[in-house]
């Protein structure tokens, strides 16, 4: 009998140590928080995956727009006619720089397609308009 009550004893007191060590831990305290949180960071995400449809579905034109003049200067490049191969590309780069230019994005593309147009003429004119 003593020993079986000795077990009991070290049982509970194992249990007692474990939940109260557990239960304090600041580990425990972050995902308790976390937990509480849980419901408005899935609301933050259902509305942030709306928001990501509703801009996808409105840039659909411009990659069909985009991909239907980079494929005309595929075509291009394929039958040598590199001419209205640079036009159609300088178009896909007139496109995003006018796209760019004032919405306070200063990022390294804007600033390298300026130095080419600057020594391209098909480029310039395209970006800048004809002169």
């Amino acid at each position: 009998m003593k020993p079986t009550v000795a077990f009991i004893v070290c049982i509970l007191a194992g249990i007692g140590i474990g939940w109260y060590f557990g239960r304090s831990h600041a580990i425990s305290d972050y995902q308790r928080e976390a937990l509480k949180n849980l419901p408005t960071i899935e609301a933050q995400m259902v509305a942030f995956d709306k928001q990501r449809a509703e801009y996808y579905k409105a840039a659909k034109p411009w990659e069909t727009g985009t991909a239907e003049i980079a494929l005309a200067g595929f075509k291009d490049l394929d039958t040598n006619n590199t001419q209205d191969a640079r036009f159609s590309f300088a178009e896909l780069v007139g496109l995003y720089y006018r796209g760019h230019l004032r919405d306070g994005d200063t990022n390294l593309l804007l600033t390298d397609i300026v130095t080419f147009a600057a020594k391209d003429l098909v480029l310039s004119n395209e970006i800048y308009g004809k002169q």
